[in-house]
C-alpha cells in the first residue's frame, strides 16, 4: 500500500428525495375528506363543552411517530364533533409531514458529518503508520463519536452505528500497517467509493436513501389509513378498523 495519504475530498452529497409527489397525493386525500362534510347530523352533541381537538407539539423532539387522533375510536354523529375530528385529522397529517422533514434533516446532517470524520480518521491512521509498522494509533487518532440516532421502527434501511466501519470505532483500531487495507476497503464502501459487496455493507448514501424512502411510505400509509377511518366514522359506521 502506498504511504501517500488518500484524498477523500469531493464526497457525493446526500440526496434529499422530493416531496412533491407525496404532497400531491396527500392533497387528493384531503379533498375527499372535505367533500363529506354533509355526512354528520346537525347540532353540537357535546353537552355545551365542545369536542376536543388533538394537537401535536414537540414532534421533532420525539423518537416516535405521532399517533392517530382519539376521535377515530368512536362514531361521529354531530356536526361539531365532525369539525373537531376533521381538525384533529388535519393536525395529525401535518404532524406526520413535520416528523418526516425532521427525520430527513437530522439523518442527512449526521451522515454529512460522518462523511467527513470517517475518512479523516482513516487518513490519520496512514500518517501514524508512516513512522512505524506496528503500534496503537488510538492516542494520535482518537475514535470518533458515532452520533446516536434512534430510527422509527416503522422503517428499515439503517445499519448498526449508521454503518460506520468497525476500524473507525473503538473496537476495531488497526495495530499494524498491514491491516490498513481492510480498513480502507470499509471506508471506501461507507463513502460510496467501494464495492457494496464488501461484507454486505451499504454506503451512507444507500442507507439514507433506503431509510427515507421506507419512512415516507410508512407515513403515507398511516395518513391514508387515518383518512379512511375518518370517512368511515363520519358515515356513521361502527366498525372502522
Amino acid at each position: 500500500m502506498s504511504n501517500k495519504t488518500n484524498d477523500w475530498t469531493g464526497l457525493k452529497c446526500i440526496a434529499i428525495p422530493p416531496l412533491l409527489n407525496r404532497l400531491k397525493r396527500r392533497f387528493i386525500l384531503l379533498v375527499i375528506l372535505f367533500a363529506i362534510t354533509g355526512c354528520a347530523t346537525s347540532g353540537g352533541g357535546g353537552g355545551g363543552q365542545g369536542w376536543p381537538v388533538s394537537y401535536y407539539t414537540q414532534v421533532c423532539a420525539s423518537e416516535f411517530i405521532p399517533s392517530e387522533p382519539f376521535c377515530m375510536i368512536s362514531e361521529i354523529k354531530y356536526r361539531d364533533q365532525f369539525q373537531a375530528c376533521r381538525q384533529s385529522l388535519l393536525n395529525y397529517t401535518n404532524a406526520l409531514d413535520q416528523y418526516y422533514r425532521c427525520s430527513e434533516d437530522k439523518l442527512k446532517s449526521l451522515f454529512d458529518q460522518l462523511l467527513i470524520s470517517v475518512p479523516a480518521k482513516y487518513n490519520c491512521y496512514e500518517e501514524f503508520f508512516k513512522e512505524s509498522k506496528e503500534g496503537d494509533p488510538s492516542n494520535a487518532c482518537p475514535p470518533i463519536d458515532v452520533p446516536r440516532y434512534t430510527p422509527s421502527v416503522e422503517a428499515s434501511g439503517l445499519e448498526y452505528g449508521l454503518g460506520v466501519p468497525r476500524c473507525i470505532r473503538k473496537t476495531g483500531t488497526p495495530k499494524r500497517h498491514s491491516e490498513l487495507w481492510i480498513c480502507k476497503s470499509q471506508v471506501e464502501v461507507f463513502t460510496g467509493k467501494g464495492s457494496r459487496s464488501f461484507l454486505g455493507a451499504s454506503s451512507a448514501q444507500d442507507q439514507y436513501d433506503t431509510f427515507i424512502e421506507n419512512l415516507r411510505r410508512a407515513l403515507d400509509e398511516k395518513a391514508e389509513e387515518a383518512i379512511r377511518k375518518f370517512n368511515c366514522r363520519a358515515e356513521g359506521k361502527d366498525f372502522c378498523f
